[in-house]
């Protein structure tokens, strides 16, 4: 599959069951898009993506990954 920020090369590590996605890339890192904000997710630009993961990140606190949410756009 192809990143969903950067559209490198990507793994899907979605769980069974999980509200949205985990992508594991090997450029942006391991990331989740929560299935709460897939729909904005998927209307925003590149540059709009890139920013949400940054912010997803500054959020992260002790989460495994950064899981973009409406709150990082």
């Amino acid at each position: 599959m192809q990143c969903l920020v950067c559209a490198s090369a990507a793994k899907d590590l979605t769980p069974p069951n999980f509200d949205g996605y985990v992508i594991g890339c090997p450029t942006c890192g391991n990331y989740e898009v929560a299935g709460g904000a897939w729909d904005r997710f998927q209307k925003a630009s590149k540059q709009e993506r890139c920013a949400a993961l940054d912010n997803a990140a500054s959020l992260k606190g002790v989460a495994r990954w950064p899981t973009i949410k409406n709150i990082c756009f």
